[in-house]
């Protein structure tokens, strides 16, 4: 395409190119799921960033962007007690940055159960937190 741009080709390798880097998008979404299929939370929110990094507009962003959440909350709640409030806050973060992106979300029950545990182990006042959301 770079050598031919005006060849009668171009077209095709274009659909060729969203093609293959939609499969990457796919390869990179299932290996970010594998991990937190596996309960190894730590990677999974490893992975899972680096594919919405990579990635910033696939169409499994909404997905891709719960499961770090929960990954981040279910890492939290497994934790040595030293590290628990550290990512218990963690996971308070990228709610945050979750409901921002997505307040209408087809995840809100489990949102919001991922909110209220981590607010009640932080002291959070939840009242107050859910009418600045709304």
């Amino acid at each position: 395409m770079q050598r031919y741009p005006t060849s009668t080709r171009t077209d095709d390798c274009k659909a060729r190119i969203l093609e293959l880097q939609e499969k990457l998008v796919e390869k990179s979404y299932l290996s970010a799921r594998l991990y937190y299929d596996l309960k190894e939370y730590r990677a999974a929110t490893i992975s899972l960033a680096n594919s919405l990094k990579e990635y910033p507009d696939t169409k499994y962003r909404e997905e891709l962007m719960f499961l770090k959440l929960d990954a981040l909350y279910l890492f939290a709640v497994n934790s040595v007690p030293e590290k628990m409030v550290e990512r218990y806050q963690t996971t308070l973060d990228e709610y945050y940055s979750f409901i921002e992106e997505y307040p209408q979300t087809r995840f809100s029950k489990e949102v919001n159960r991922i909110f209220e545990s981590t607010a009640k182990y932080l002291k959070v006042d939840t009242a107050v937190e859910q009418t600045e959301n709304n």
